[in-house]
């Protein structure tokens, strides 16, 4: 069992080198640039990737559900990340993951209330056999969900309680929260993703789990960061160009940014770089 603690990813105004080349595996991993806050607050790097780093998790069973931007990251994301490096792509099983370890991949339930999604979750993890299997779980909500007529606290509050009580009753299990991907469509609707992940944020922001995947997709090549506001002045964060094939999906390079910052997170994890 690897030591189930996370350092939490802050990419929100400042974007870090994203190089492609991979370390000699006999080399120690290299420590980011950027600290990331621990939840006592402590500054910890986060190791940079390299293959012995990635073949960490190899025995890590890995539960993430989601549904299209997830599928990006996981379908073409992380293997290209893991071509880089010159090692096989982890094995992606569909629902739970298996004995041997890494992913097991969950396409949540879609229906016009986001809540059917959470309620989803839960019957994964209590069912149908994830909190006895799992050594790390984690879901994404969408952008589908969030839109500017969302009661953005109540969604945000469904969440928090049922987090609260899967992490209560799955004490061994670590649970990594994810904030909604903007796009580069109806500025209202990312106004309301934007208060969504703010409470993301303010709430696990500090407690070492929280993957910022909106601030990953709006941190673009140049460092630029995609800011903006709504005519009544709401702010949002906008998707850079370069990361969409749509406005709202990833394309290849957007999803292996993605996934390269989600693996740094789960490298972390299995290194102890946070305890």
């Amino acid at each position: 069992m690897v030591a189930l603690a996370f350092a939490v990813l802050l990419v929100g105004c400042t974007a870090e080198p994203r190089s492609a080349g991979a370390s000699s595996a006999s080399d120690p991993p290299t420590p980011a640039e950027s600290l990331e806050a621990t939840a006592t607050g402590v500054p910890v790097p986060l190791p940079e990737l390299e293959a012995r780093a990635l073949e960490s998790l190899d025995d890590v069973k890995i539960f993430f559900a989601h549904r299209s931007v997830g599928g990006n990251i996981v379908e073409g994301g992380i293997p290209e990340v893991y071509r880089e490096f010159g090692l096989e792509p982890p094995t992606v099983d569909v629902g739970l993951p298996s004995a041997d370890g890494t992913f097991g991949d969950h396409w949540l339930d879609q229906t016009e209330n986001p809540e059917s999604k959470l309620r989803d979750f839960d019957r994964w993890l209590r069912i149908e056999g994830v909190g006895a299997s799992a050594d790390i779980a984690f879901m994404k909500l969408g952008y589908v969900d969030i839109v500017a007529d969302t009661d953005v606290q109540h969604v945000f509050d469904s969440y928090r309680a049922m987090m609260t009580r899967l992490e209560g009753d799955y004490p061994d299990l670590v649970f990594l929260h994810v904030t909604v991907s903007v796009t580069g469509w109806l500025p209202e609707n990312n106004a309301a993703i934007e208060r969504f992940n703010r409470l993301m944020r303010e709430h696990y922001g500090q407690t070492g789990r929280l993957f910022d995947l909106a601030a990953v997709v709006s941190t673009c090549d140049d460092g630029r960061n995609e800011m903006r506001e709504t005519d009544d002045g709401s702010p949002f964060h906008d998707m850079c160009e370069e990361y969409t094939s749509d406005g709202g999906h990833l394309n290849e390079h957007g999803a292996r940014i993605a996934a390269e910052e989600l693996l740094r997170l789960l490298v972390a994890v299995a290194a102890g770089v946070v305890r």
